[in-house]
């Protein structure tokens, strides 16, 4: 009689105790709730396509496993839903039991809370993300700027190190000239040497075999000039180089 009584007064569309139930035109009993969309208002009409939705909604909802009926109470020792008939088996005898919608409300506050938390973190997160995509420009554009001072820094240098290596293979090519003139001046300078030197040991020679008689009228000529031979200075070679 309690399973028969609990039947009639059931929404065939909600599965649950009646609320505010509204008779139609069909003598169908349903929730009040669930007629108050669009055209569907109690009175003589057959039910519309929102009570068929609200149907389709209650179908889908999850039934119990072992009894194919519906999820009323929410068993606190085992944490899950359960049905009337869950409630009434040996499995969760002097179990706590609550009504599925108080549960729920709580659940779901404490999910909401969690939830809130993550959009929290996930900001937290995208602020970070962003902030490092700024980080990692900044750190390419602070490269490239670095990038291009070495660049300039080095092409100065080059340009300083070409303009003193032209300076200094000029001065180079300057002090060979310089040199090297100054050697073909005493080249010329020797060779003059070298000739009267040559000329005075000719003559000189030429005097040793002459008479007695013309030897000592040339003696004192001769004499001179093989001292003046002498008293010239030899050019120093390893100073000039």
């Amino acid at each position: 009689m309690t399973s028969r009584l609990e039947e009639d007064l059931t929404c065939p569309i909600c599965h649950d105790l009646f609320r505010e139930p509204v008779v139609l035109s069909c003598s169908h009993s349903f929730c009040k709730k669930l007629l108050t969309r669009s055209s569907l208002k109690p009175g003589p009409e057959e039910p519309g396509a929102d009570v068929r939705r609200a149907e389709d909604q209650a179908a889908a909802e999850p039934l119990c496993r072992l009894h194919s009926e519906k999820l009323r109470i929410f068993c606190l020792d085992h944490q899950q839903p359960i049905c009337l008939v869950c409630r009434d088996s040996r499995t969760h005898k002097d179990h706590r039991f609550s009504p599925i919608e108080e549960v729920t409300s709580d659940l779901r506050e404490q999910l909401e809370v969690s939830v809130k938390l993550l959009q929290d973190k996930l900001k937290v997160l995208t602020e970070r993300k962003e902030l490092f995509k700024d980080s990692a420009a900044h750190i390419t554009a602070q490269t490239q700027q670095t990038e291009k001072q070495i660049r300039d820094q080095f092409e100065k240098l080059h340009q300083f190190l070409l303009e003193e290596e032209q300076s200094r293979m000029k001065a180079l090519r300057e002090e060979e000239q310089q040199k090297t003139q100054n050697m073909k001046d005493k080249i010329v300078a020797v060779s003059r040497e070298i000739e009267t030197v040559s000329k005075t040991i000719a003559e000189a020679e030429e005097q040793l075999r002459a008479s007695d008689s013309s030897f000592l009228l040339q003696y004192k000529t001769i004499v001179e000039r093989v001292q003046r031979c002498h008293l010239v200075e030899e050019p120093k070679i390893e100073q000039e180089l």
